[in-house]
């Protein structure tokens, strides 16, 4: 490994990174001994790392169990979507209003990126250059505060989506991958069009339509019925 490689800015990437594509599920157990071996880090490095990722609520670190990628609860996603909501209006806002030629050809490159990943049904580099979009916005839009909040909420986001994403938005991945990099080309028009309020309600219907994928209420109780269970035995 070289010494890129062995930064830990570097590696903190890559971790986030996996994240965002749903290649690092919520509750994953990271091994020490694994991530030491496959980024060439020293231990003590690699516990620096995951105190880092902690910090940042990406993982939890369990006392005499190990490290495990962070399982947001129901309430801690209804508040990032509403945080989320709250930040990327604001950038949406700003972008829109100054958006220049330069920074539309920028935004049209990355969804065609998206557009090629969905054609190529490569679903991570999919999910991961959605995220990215966003952060592309928050970058444009030249406020590095709360794209600074962004950056660190969209892989809780990740996680809130792989963890409560229902059975029927699972089973209709490739409609709703569609469906999303359609609702990213409206914004991309708004923006471009300095359509300001078009693209700032553009932006929170966007997140409110991703937010209405996730069973994040209990499934209702069922009565069980031990005679016919046990009768069927």
């Amino acid at each position: 490994m070289n010494n890129k490689t062995n930064n830990l800015d570097t590696v903190y990437q890559r971790i986030w990174e996996a994240i965002v594509a749903h290649k690092l599920l919520p509750g994953t157990r990271l091994k020490e001994e694994d991530l030491s071996e496959t980024f060439g880090l020293s231990r003590g490095f690699v516990r620096k790392l995951l105190l880092q990722l902690s910090y940042h609520k990406l993982v939890n670190l369990v006392p005499n169990s190990g490290a495990f990628v962070a399982e947001p609860s129901p309430e801690e996603a209804r508040d990032i979507f509403q945080a989320r909501r709250l930040i990327e209006a604001e950038l949406v806002r700003e972008l829109a209003s100054k958006c220049t030629v330069r920074e539309k050809k920028l935004l049209l490159e990355h969804l065609e990126r998206e557009h090629q990943a969905i054609e190529q049904g490569e679903q991570s580099l999919r999910i991961r250059l959605s995220g990215e979009f966003h952060l592309l916005i928050g970058k444009l839009a030249n406020k590095p505060v709360l794209t600074s909040f962004l950056h660190e909420i969209i892989p809780r986001s990740s996680l809130i989506v792989a963890l409560y994403q229902d059975a029927g938005a699972r089973k209709g991945k490739a409609r709703h991958s569609g469906l999303s990099c359609s609702e990213h080309n409206a914004l991309l028009d708004a923006i471009a069009g300095h359509h300001v309020d078009k693209a700032v309600q553009l932006m929170i219907d966007h997140l409110n339509e991703i937010e209405a994928q996730l069973q994040l209420e209990p499934a209702a109780e069922e009565d069980v019925n031990l005679k016919n269970i046990f009768a069927e035995l």
